[in-house]
């Protein structure tokens, strides 16, 4: 799969950081990884957590790891893979770390890329790898992996997207 453009890159990695964050407190950092051997072992960390965390079914109309056994990364091939952190300790990490992500496939989707937030972060990053990969980019210790973004070009036709269910919306008044 081709490697998205730097432009691109840094377009999304923007639109990240611009995210709204508890308090204007900006604390979510972003590693952008290019490298496909890291990526690729990260990657099977992560489907080994999917694998234990014994998810069920998840899409018959998208492809999941946890549907699809012949997947063998979390990532599923994408060329860029980035990891969003964040200050462990703040009652607001989720939730800011999920806003990033969310600027960040908005942006994607403007310029054309495919993107996908993945889950697993905290899994994934607290092994052995996880820990010295933190380390060698100077990721503060009290900071943790929240989540990913995948970002790269659909080999093939683009998923349609599924018709939304009925009832999910309430007006209380």
């Amino acid at each position: 799969m081709d490697q998205i453009t730097d432009e691109e890159l840094n377009k999304i990695l923007e639109a990240g950081i611009y995210a709204p964050s508890a308090g204007g407190g900006q604390r979510a950092m972003i590693v952008a990884l290019q490298n496909r051997e890291i990526s690729a072992e990260l990657g099977r960390i992560n489907v080994a957590a999917m694998k234990l965390a014994k998810v069920g079914h998840v899409s018959s109309e998208q492809p999941s790891i946890i549907d699809d056994p012949t997947l063998p990364s979390g990532f599923y091939g994408a060329p860029t893979v980035c990891v969003i952190f964040h200050k462990e300790s703040n009652i607001y990490s989720m939730p800011d770390s999920f806003c990033c992500a969310e600027n960040m496939i908005l942006e994607a989707a403007d310029l054309n890329v495919a993107s996908a937030i993945i889950g697993r972060a905290e899994q994934t990053f607290d092994t052995e790898l996880g820990r010295k990969l933190m380390k060698e980019w100077d990721i503060p210790q009290d900071y943790i992996a929240r989540c990913f973004v995948i970002l790269g070009y659909i080999d093939g036709p683009y998923p349609s997207m599924k018709p939304r269910k009925e009832g999910r919306i309430r007006i209380v008044r």
